[in-house]
């Protein structure tokens, strides 16, 4: 029987279709299949006796995991074999990590490795990293401090002195620590004891769980996917499985509760401060009303502040780095704001920043320093010490006043306009942590009583017309 020729085109067509399918099938298969595998086989080079340079007659395959990328010889001039090989050695190192999986296939690369130290991980993680240099330098410090707790290092008495010999010790001894220790399991177990500590009190609990987590998630930031995709592993050795791989960790939200009055806070601080320490107030003013934080405050030019538009723009100057690309934004002041800083301006002001201090010091330490707390006038100390006084016990009282401002903000035009005011990148870490509800909501259910004597009364009128 004679094929048709549109028959035979059509056998054609659906053998040429399901070869392009098959092809592609091959193309995207997963790294647990040695088809993958098959495409990424090389010939591996070495040095001949006489100093040249030859080619393996066997294959050899680069596996890419975690930060770290690492040559295998496959044994084996057959792809087929090759590629069955590469694909054992990758499902061996999903399962068991890089030691475990260097160890089986290739022991000679063990024999010679030098185990990584916190300090070193450091170093090279500050080269590789983008943020802020505050921002890293906040990370390893926290990575410092829980390494430290780990191995047993004994912390100086005065733990926030950075210049004392005591803390450069400390520092010196914890940047010897193997970056072994920080396994998944010790991290954990690290959490769980600072945690227990305070385990009696459900307030003291909850506060040691929020410091903790906090903590945790700001020193596994020198190991953050950019810095490893960077190459971190290429300047240090680093253990497998990663430190902090797998540790999770909660939401470090403290909820806001408004107990403070804003208005009559703002008066008292008027009639208290506006006279007899004016540095002070306009600090207070600039947080309480313009939201600003108090590195914003402490650092905001007169030229950033517009009086005729009434705006302060919080932007990268040559003294000041935003703390995010979000916090770049432009603040819109009320009356209030803008008659206190033009008073301000004509008042013998500093030449270059809005509030009056020493000259401004380049913000590369985990603490900060702020150039108004420098004598003679010591504004933000002062205006710490007044806040405590008038019932403000908040542990950080002035960023409080960031958080009234928002939460006015959100009581007046909502939550997107509070976000933006306070220079957030989302709303859920405004609406978590910086906004009180706007007004009081409450439920009304009738008693039983009263709807038991209603129905009898309907009943006694149905009842009465029939």
């Amino acid at each position: 029987m004679k094929t048709k020729t549109s028959e035979a085109k059509s056998d054609v067509e659906n053998s040429k279709i399901g070869g392009e399918l098959a092809e592609k099938t091959v193309l995207h298969r997963s790294k647990t299949h040695a088809d993958y595998w098959k495409t990424r086989l090389f010939h591996d080079g070495f040095t001949t006796p006489d100093g040249g340079r030859s080619l393996s007659g066997e294959w050899s395959v680069r596996i890419y995991r975690d930060g770290r990328r690492e040559t295998f010889n496959l044994g084996s001039a057959n792809a087929a074999t090759a590629a069955d090989k590469a694909k054992f050695i990758y499902a061996n190192l999903v399962s068991s990590g890089w030691d475990a999986t260097l160890a089986k296939f290739k022991p000679e690369s063990v024999a010679k490795k030098k185990e990584g130290r916190v300090g070193e991980a450091i170093a090279a993680a500050q080269q590789l990293s983008t943020t802020r240099p505050q921002s890293f330098a906040q990370a390893a410090l926290r990575l410092r401090q829980i390494a430290g707790e780990i191995a047993g290092v004994k912390k100086p008495a005065k733990a926030s002195d950075y210049r004392s010999p005591a803390f450069a010790e400390w520092r010196s001894k914890v940047d010897a620590v193997s970056l072994a220790v920080l396994t998944p399991e010790a991290v954990r177990g690290w959490r769980d004891r600072r945690i227990a500590a305070r385990s009696k009190n459900p307030v003291e609990r909850r506060a040691a769980t929020i410091s903790a987590d906090s903590t945790i998630r700001m020193a596994r930031a020198v190991f953050a996917k950019k810095i490893l995709a960077a190459g971190l592993a290429a300047k240090v050795e680093l253990p497998s499985p990663l430190p902090f791989s797998g540790v999770t960790v909660g939401a470090s939200t403290k909820r806001f509760t408004e107990r403070i009055d804003a208005a009559k806070l703002f008066a008292s601080a008027r009639a208290d401060l506006e006279q007899s320490e004016p540095e002070v107030f306009r600090a207070f003013a600039l947080c309480i009303l313009g939201g600003l934080r108090r590195s914003e405050a402490d650092r905001l030019t007169w030229a950033q502040v517009d009086l005729n538009a009434g705006t302060i723009a919080i932007e990268r100057t040559e003294w000041f780095e935003p703390k995010s690309e979000e916090s770049n934004r432009v603040v819109d002041l009320d009356g209030a704001a803008i008659e206190i800083l033009r008073r301000a301006k004509s008042a013998r002001p500093d030449p270059v920043f809005v509030l009056k201090g020493a000259e401004p010091k380049a913000q590369i330490h985990a603490a900060g320093t702020y150039r108004c707390d420098a004598a003679p006038w010591r504004t933000w100390e002062k205006l710490t010490a007044w806040l405590g006084k008038r019932g403000v016990k908040d542990g950080k009282p002035i960023h409080l006043l960031r958080k009234l401002a928002g939460s006015l903000v959100f009581a007046a035009h909502g939550l997107e306009q509070a976000r933006a005011f306070l220079g957030h990148a989302s709303v859920v870490t405004t609406s978590d942590s910086y906004v009180a509800k706007a007004r009081r909501v409450t439920v009304s259910i009738p008693t039983l009583s009263d709807e038991v004597s209603v129905a009898a009364v309907a009943m006694k009128r149905a009842g009465g017309s029939t």
